[in-house]
């Protein structure tokens, strides 16, 4: 038996691929998961038997696989979703998108590529009246998107859909909000990533092509065009180095109300779009 505070600085010194700080939250989540260890707890600093696994959880870590794929979940606006490599970890951009759409008390919501769900389950948690639907392009997506917005009893219809062609497999046409968090990662910016994105997240929801970076934005601009209320708003998170070219291609499009907003970092990071 060992000090449960000698555990876990012998579980943070071990994890080297992240910083000290990084490394300290990551061993916490890990004794959280296994053994349901509080933050008093180690304080305290009762015993606890370290379990055999312990040294293939951080065999995985520092090979630089994301912690929460390794327990299967991530937080999301105070909320455990489940994850996996088939969907995002979510964001706390992401998060800062979904509050300022929640605040606007939407009663039609469409979520284009909608990942592990957490936007569409969010906003309809966050608005229990409205009717919320999400679209992906991946199966294994959906049925983690399904099992979140069950879990949370959240009323959300999902449907397996490509924005790049898209065909509305819902009966509802118009929308008073759309939101996206498309891929919107270029290729030539993979150099700039970290290992445990770039090895472990799903490439199909991260990347698009150097020769055509705002595809997606091209085909949800049609989408909206076809589908968005006459006052309803289109929001959007965006690739902060293309926040320019992605707010003329609207503006292009004949949308009239393009605004873009800063994340909490200062980067140019959303759209609202009117039209």
């Amino acid at each position: 038996m060992n000090s449960l505070k000698a555990i876990y600085d012998k579980l943070s010194g071990d994890i080297w691929f992240y910083n000290r700080d990084e490394a300290r939250e990551i061993a916490f989540l890990l004794l959280q998961k296994l053994w349901g260890i509080s933050r008093t707890d180690l304080l305290i600093g009762e015993t606890q038997h370290v379990a055999e696994e312990l040294d293939l959880y951080i065999e995985r870590i520092n090979q630089g696989e994301p912690i929460q794929y390794i327990l299967g979940e991530a937080w999301f606006m105070n909320r455990r979703f489940h994850v996996n490599p088939s969907v995002l970890i979510p964001r706390p951009e992401t998060e800062e998108l979904v509050s300022h759409v929640s605040a606007l008390s939407p009663k039609k919501v469409l979520d284009l590529g909608t990942g592990s769900g957490c936007i569409p389950v969010s906003i309809a948690l966050e608005n229990p009246e409205a009717e919320v639907f999400g679209i992906d392009i991946s199966e294994h997506a959906l049925e983690t998107a399904k099992r979140n917005a069950e879990e949370h009893k959240a009323n959300v219809k999902f449907a397996l859909a490509n924005m790049l062609d898209f065909q509305n497999p819902f009966l509802v046409q118009e929308f008073d909000l759309i939101i996206s968090n498309p891929p919107y990662v270029k290729e030539n910016e993979k150099p700039e990533m970290r290992k445990n994105v770039l090895d472990f997240e799903p490439h199909l929801a991260l990347f698009v092509s150097d020769l055509d970076p705002l595809i997606f934005y091209r085909a949800i601009a049609d989408i909206a065009w076809k589908h968005l209320a006459p006052r309803g708003a289109l929001w959007l998170e965006i690739n902060s180095y293309l926040g320019k070219e992605t707010a003329e291609l609207f503006s292009q499009k004949g949308y009239k109300h393009v605004r873009p907003l800063k994340d909490f970092f200062g980067k140019e990071r959303f759209l609202e779009i009117k039209k």
